[in-house]
């Protein structure tokens, strides 16, 4: 198969070029590759090699409540809802919760054969003791770990066991992603402001500091350790700018953002569906957005913190702290960074990085990017304003919705196969090598 005429977002810029796919490989990127039979033309697309989103929490629940609440979307259902986006991979959370973390693990690994696209896994660490299982899992091909630092009473770490858990981490060459806030103060503010129904409390209860204040603290055990620390869904400008100066220092401390903080701030709270917009940590204020948008050139990836639920959870609650906690962004992952790209907020070359190659290095991802050898994974992306009114997966309403977009995706191909294009096309997912 020859793809013609494509325009290629790389690390390098975007490059004119034609590639060749055999047995799900590219084969050949050059110009002018003499066409035979099986040419597709790509005239007219931006071709978004790779991309991957690593963080998902499909076929999971909300991790800080104390009863199951399902998330929407689970592997094929989710795996929907990515090659829809553009996404060719995924890495999904595991919470082993009150199981053997060993089960757990085996158990999500089956549970993911399900999945329409690629995919690996980083466990959640919940407590001490599922230090000692880290060897194992890592030998199942699980080469990253989580702590919370927040949701005080199920899913807190204590500062000790996050150094222990980074030692081992650190022992074992792999990295942990970090969900920073003080989750201590996060209670006290929330039994300040009391039982209130309002979603805007959430942002209150929540506010800027208690998330920076967490990023330097673990960033501090980072330096100490010497671990790799992957600090999830920063939303403020100031966190970024803190794991900067820690990273001036020499720590190996990586920043995240998602699209919700790119696309809305906290004046959504204050709608009649504001409690829809209720993840953590939460929306910023117009200017921190802005900041943040403006600011994007220094973060190391984009990651979609995929936690869908459906509305009954979300309008039937009875406070803003009984809310599940998420959004479902998986799918406007793509065009949310193409349209900034296309605004000029971001360049080609971050584009490629931040959605692919700095995720392959982070992770240690084998056989993807966009070079002879490497899976031939690519989204077809037009540029054009369209307006989103539907949605791929089991979610029975989307935040996005009503949004206007000036990036379209056209088509997803996985492995050289064309894997969605309006609907998926049945494609089979492979656990990542890693």
């Amino acid at each position: 198969m020859i793809f013609k005429n494509a325009r290629i977002i790389t690390s390098n810029g975007i490059i004119d070029a034609d590639f060749r796919v055999e047995e799900g490989k590219i084969k050949e990127i050059k110009k002018n590759i003499i066409p035979k039979d099986n040419v597709i033309d790509l005239s007219g697309y931006y071709v978004l090699p790779s991309v991957i989103d690593g963080h998902t929490h499909f076929n999971s629940r909300f991790l800080g409540a104390r009863e199951v609440i399902p998330t929407a979307d689970d592997y094929k259902s989710g795996s929907e809802v990515a090659l829809a986006g553009g996404v060719t991979s995924f890495i999904n959370f595991i919470d082993p919760a009150k199981e053997d973390p060993i089960k757990s693990v085996k158990t999500e690994i089956e549970n993911a054969t399900q999945s329409m696209t690629d995919y690996s896994f980083h466990l959640i660490v919940r407590n001490g003791d599922h230090i000692k299982y880290l060897d194992e899992i890592f030998n199942l091909g699980i080469k990253s770990v989580k702590v919370f630092m927040a949701y005080k009473g199920s899913m807190q770490l204590d500062d000790e066991n996050i150094m222990r858990a980074m030692r081992k981490v650190k022992e074992l060459g792999g990295v942990m992603a970090i969900h920073a806030e003080n989750g201590d103060v996060i209670d006290e503010l929330q039994k300040e402001y009391g039982d209130k129904d309002e979603a805007i409390y959430h942002a209150l209860t929540r506010p800027s500091e208690v998330e920076e204040e967490a990023v330097n603290r673990v960033s501090m055990m980072a330096y100490l350790t010497k671990a790799k620390a992957y600090i999830v869904h920063v939303s403020s400008p100031n966190s970024l700018k803190i794991i900067q100066s820690w990273r001036a220092k020499g720590t190996e401390v990586y920043a995240e953002t998602c699209p919700h903080y790119l696309m809305f701030d906290e004046s959504y709270y204050n709608r009649p569906d504001g409690k829809r917009f209720i993840m953590s940590p939460p929306l910023r204020s117009k200017e921190m957005r802005k900041e943040l948008v403006d600011s994007l050139k220094n973060m190391f990836t984009l990651g979609s913190d995929y936690s869908g639920y459906m509305s009954v959870y979300k309008d039937k609650a009875l406070s803003y702290i009984e809310v599940p906690n998420g959004v479902a962004s998986t799918e406007f992952l793509v065009p949310t960074i193409m349209s900034l790209m296309f605004d000029g907020f971001i360049s080609p070359e971050h584009v490629a990085e931040i959605t692919s190659e700095d995720q392959i290095k982070l992770y240690g991802i084998k056989n993807k990017g966009f070079s002879v050898g490497s899976d031939a994974d690519f989204a077809l992306i037009k540029k054009e304003e369209w307006i989103v009114k539907d949605w791929h997966g089991k979610m029975d309403h989307s935040i996005y919705e009503g949004v206007k977009f000036k990036a379209k995706v056209i088509r997803t191909y996985l492995k050289g196969e064309l894997a969605f294009e309006e609907d998926v096309k049945g494609s089979k997912g492979e656990m990542l090598k890693r």
